[in-house]
C-alpha cells in the first residue's frame, strides 16, 4: 500500500469502529500489513472488527443471563421446538421430526414439555431408542396406537418399509391404517393391520440422506424442525443451565466452570454442547484443584477453522491447510462471516 492508502485505511478503521459501536481505543491493537493490497487489508480488518463487535455484544448478553434468575434464555432459544412438541402432544399435529447435533437437549425438552402437560411415561407416551427392525417398529406402533410414541435416535427413517408404515400412520385421509404382511410369525395378539390414532415424535442427530422421496412424503405429514444453534447461543444455553442445581456444587462454582468453557472454546470447537459442560462439571467435582488439566484435552477443535479465527488471510490459510479458495469461502460462510 502507498501512503495515501495507509491513511485511507486509518480513516476506514475509525468509521467502522463507530458503525459497530467499538471503542476507538481498540484501533491501537490492530496491525496493518503494508505489503498487502488495500482491499486485502480492508477485508482482514473488517473481519477482525466484526469479531470484536460480536464479542462485546456477547459479553453483555452473558452478564444479563447471569443476573437473571429465570430461564428466559432457554425458553426463547427453544421456543419453536417446545411449541411444536405441545402441538403434537395435544393432538393438533400428528407428528414431529426434530433433528440436530447430539447433546443439544432434544430428549430433555420432549420429556420436560410432556411432563408439564401431565403426560406420564409408560401411560401417555413411550420412548423407544436403539436399532429397530420393521417388525419391531410395527409392534411398537400397534401397542402404542392411541398414545404418543417418541423414537429417540432410532434408525426408522433408514428403512423403506418403516417409512411406508410411518406414512400410513400419519395419513389422516386414509384413517391412519397401518399394515404389515410377513411370512414370519406375528406376536400374539398383534393383527396384520390396525388404525393408528396416536402421535409420533422422532428425535435424530442427523436426517438420513437415502430414501429421499419416501422421507419427503413422511415430512409432508408432520412438522420437521432442524434444531441448530450458533456457538454464542450454545454458550448462552450452558450459562443458563449452570443456574440449575447440581449436588456437590454451588452456583458460583458452576459459573466458574462455564466461564472457563467460554474462554477456552470458540467457533472452532467441534464438541461444544450440553454434554461437554456436564463432563467438565464432573471433572470439577472429582478434583477441584486440577479439573482444568482434566478438561483441557477434552475440548476438540477444528484446526482449520482455528487457523482462520487466529487471523490467517486467504492466501496463508490455503497454503497452510492445502485447501482451495472455494473451501476457504465456504468455511467463512458457515461461520456467518460476510465476504468483503
Amino acid at each position: 500500500m502507498n501512503s495515501e492508502e495507509i491513511k485511507s485505511i486509518g480513516e476506514y478503521i475509525r468509521n467502522r469502529c463507530n458503525e459497530l459501536g467499538i471503542n476507538n481505543n481498540f484501533k491501537n491493537d490492530l496491525k496493518i500489513d503494508i505489503d498487502l493490497s488495500y482491499n486485502e487489508q480492508k477485508n482482514i480488518l473488517d473481519t477482525q472488527l466484526q469479531e470484536v463487535a460480536l464479542k462485546n455484544k456477547f459479553e453483555a448478553e452473558i452478564e444479563t443471563i447471569i443476573n437473571t434468575k429465570t430461564s428466559e434464555e432457554l425458553e426463547r432459544l427453544y421456543y419453536k421446538p417446545i411449541e411444536y412438541i405441545k402441538m403434537v402432544a395435544s393432538g393438533q399435529e400428528k407428528g414431529l421430526l426434530l433433528y440436530g447435533e447430539s447433546s443439544l437437549g432434544k430428549t430433555y425438552r420432549v420429556k420436560e414439555v410432556l411432563g408439564k402437560m401431565n403426560k406420564k411415561i409408560g401411560e401417555d407416551y413411550f420412548i423407544i431408542s436403539g436399532h429397530i427392525t420393521p417388525l419391531q417398529f410395527y409392534n411398537k406402533l400397534f401397542y402404542a396406537k392411541d398414545k404418543i410414541v417418541v423414537f429417540d435416535d432410532v434408525n426408522i427413517l433408514e428403512s423403506k418399509i418403516n417409512l411406508n408404515m410411518l406414512k400410513a400412520s400419519l395419513n389422516e385421509n386414509a384413517g391412519g391404517k397401518v399394515e404389515y404382511h410377513t411370512s414370519k410369525k406375528m406376536s400374539e395378539g398383534v393383527p396384520s393391520s390396525f388404525i393408528f390414532t396416536g402421535q409420533v415424535i422422532i428425535l435424530l442427530n442427523d436426517k438420513p440422506t437415502k430414501n429421499n422421496e419416501h422421507l419427503k412424503a413422511v415430512e409432508n405429514r408432520l412438522i420437521s424442525y432442524h434444531l441448530k444453534f450458533s456457538y454464542e447461543e450454545i454458550i448462552r444455553i450452558i450459562f443458563d443451565i449452570a443456574k440449575q442445581e447440581i449436588i456437590g456444587t454451588t452456583q458460583k462454582e458452576r459459573l466458574e466452570v462455564v466461564k472457563w468453557i467460554k474462554d477456552n472454546t470458540s467457533r472452532a470447537t467441534k464438541n461444544l454442547n450440553i454434554r461437554l459442560y456436564q463432563h467438565i462439571i464432573r471433572f470439577y467435582k472429582w478434583d477441584k484443584e486440577n479439573w482444568k488439566v482434566l478438561a483441557e484435552d477434552y475440548v476438540q477443535n477444528d484446526e482449520h477453522i482455528q487457523l482462520y479465527l487466529q487471523g490467517l488471510n486467504e492466501k496463508d490459510w490455503c497454503a497452510k491447510t492445502g485447501y482451495s479458495r472455494i473451501t476457504y469461502y465456504r468455511m467463512k460462510q458457515k461461520l456467518g462471516v460476510k465476504n468483503g
